[in-house]
């Protein structure tokens, strides 16, 4: 697995900034989700004005730019404001290609007035598979996070298992899957191979599933070191994407406050052997053989 920061964290840092700072500390990539506070990446000129440059800045640091992040969800019952996000969402994937940035994130949305869960489940799913042979051409995946009407695995589920195709994968995010009490040890094993990026921030929640306040990782109730260790356990090896959205909760630490100790702590998580498993764990009447002579019992 690879490790990363979203530039959620870090919302007025510019891109020289950012690279700097993920170089620096060891991380392999990062996430955009805007620059100096402007979320709309594709008019961003640092990005869209000459993309080959950009690309070059990236190789030099020897940090991979990831995801490009957007707030767009294919949820509206209007034809044309749906079909206006459509075109926005095209908009990231042609810059995404340009920059040859694998993958491009997306909500799943919200339930619309005077309409149900199930109906609006199948309408978002329906619009993103119509994105599928776009994204496909630009060599890019839409990743689909979990959140909004939609926090649980189920759902995301669907939305990838109706596209049905490589160029959907589901972006997981746990600290949404808690407030419905969706713990890892559901949701990444029923997601498996359809995980194809993972947010990671931590954070308490109350009695009502309520997000209260956010953590440094480890330090929260979405246990950070067990998902990594599920996830080692599905033979993930894409990124794991520290995501604290300090962009809107202003009062979160600052980042270079922050990732020094997000870097070290996903370095050592990773570099963690993990546990043997055994069925006969605890079991006394589990047969013991005396080793022969000459030889070492097998350890």
């Amino acid at each position: 697995m690879k490790i990363g920061f979203s530039s959620l964290v870090c919302p007025s840092w510019g891109l020289e900034k950012i690279l700097e700072t993920a170089s620096e500390l060891g991380f392999d990539g990062v996430e955009l989700r805007g620059l100096r506070g402007d979320l709309n990446l594709p008019l961003v000129p640092e990005l869209s004005s000459d993309p080959a440059a950009v690309r070059t800045v990236f190789a030099e640091k020897k940090v991979e730019l990831v995801c490009l992040a957007s707030a767009i969800a294919l949820d509206s019952k209007n034809r044309r404001e749906l079909a206006k996000r459509r075109a926005a969402i095209i908009e990231y994937i042609e810059l995404a290609s340009r920059l040859g940035c694998p993958y491009v994130r997306l909500n799943i949305g919200e339930v619309q007035r005077f309409d149900n869960h199930r109906e609006a489940l199948g309408r978002i799913a329906a619009a993103i598979r119509s994105l599928v042979p776009v994204a496909a051409r630009n060599n890019v995946v839409l990743l689909v996070e979990n959140g909004g009407d939609f926090p649980g695995s189920e759902s995301v589920w669907f939305v990838a298992d109706v596209a049905d195709h490589p160029a959907v994968r589901v972006c997981w995010n746990q600290c949404h899957g808690m407030t419905v009490g969706e713990h890892a040890t559901i949701s990444i094993p029923r997601l498996g191979n359809r995980i194809g990026f993972v947010h990671l921030c931590d954070a308490e929640f109350d009695d009502r599933g309520l997000l209260s306040e956010y953590k440094p990782l480890g330090q929260g109730q979405t246990e950070v070191a067990v998902q990594i260790e599920l996830l080692k356990g599905i033979a993930y090896d894409r990124y794991l994407m520290f995501a604290w959205p300090k962009l809107w909760v202003e009062s979160l630490p600052d980042p270079d406050e922050t990732l020094p100790g997000v870097a070290s702590f996903l370095r050592e998580r990773l570099e963690d052997k993990q546990p043997i498993l055994t069925a006969y764990k605890g079991d006394k009447k589990v047969p013991r053989f005396a080793a022969p002579q000459g030889r070492v019992a097998a350890g």
